[in-house]
């Protein structure tokens, strides 16, 4: 029986890790079918140019190409955002990504894209000082910062689903690459 050693990382997973990923070894998304992720990684953890860390609050399994659009929206965009707020981010709250099910956990619906790896959902952010910017609700403290993810969120994803869109997703977002006819894109979150 021929032994095989471990699997080699792929192109999109290398640029990941070195970009910035943290990759943690899991057999997320080995299935098959409608429920098969595309080039799996699996991170809880991305590496800052400067060295500091942003955490998730959880591991997720998601396709390598969402995973590469995340570390560039949470480099580039978030992390700019919270500098711009007086602040530095530590941690993505709410975090989730692989699972196998319908569309809004529907009987009937379509498969949803967290069934194939190819969505995000992301409750809040917490900075270094322990100020929390939730994206639903109307603090008014934290609505310019809810203001300027947005508008990075719709213009990086192809659909970004938050509160005001559907009762689904009335306290996260919804993050997905998602792709449709003449790169039609949706932005559904209402900013209180």
């Amino acid at each position: 029986m021929e032994q095989r050693g471990p699997a080699v990382p792929s192109t999109c997973i290398r640029v990941f890790e070195e970009s910035g990923g943290v990759v943690l070894s899991s057999q997320n998304g080995a299935s098959t079918g409608e429920c098969a992720i595309e080039d799996p990684v699996t991170f809880q953890r991305l590496t800052m140019p400067d060295g500091s860390r942003i955490e998730l609050d959880s591991a997720i399994a998601v396709r390598c190409s969402l995973a590469l659009e995340v570390l560039a929206w949470v480099r580039d965009d978030l992390a700019a955002l919270a500098t711009r707020e007086n602040a530095r981010l530590a941690k993505l709250t709410g975090v989730g990504g692989y699972a196998c099910r319908s569309r809004n956990r529907d009987t009937g619906a379509p498969i949803s894209e967290h069934a194939s790896g190819n969505a995000l959902d992301v409750g809040g952010l917490l900075m270094q000082d322990g100020r929390t910017v939730a994206f639903a609700g109307q603090e008014p403290a934290s609505r310019s910062m809810r203001d300027a993810v947005q508008k990075s969120a719709c213009q990086r994803f192809a659909t970004v689903l938050g509160p005001g869109a559907d009762s689904s997703h009335k306290d996260h977002l919804h993050l997905d690459m998602r792709q449709r006819s003449r790169g039609f894109r949706i932005c559904q979150w209402t900013v209180e």
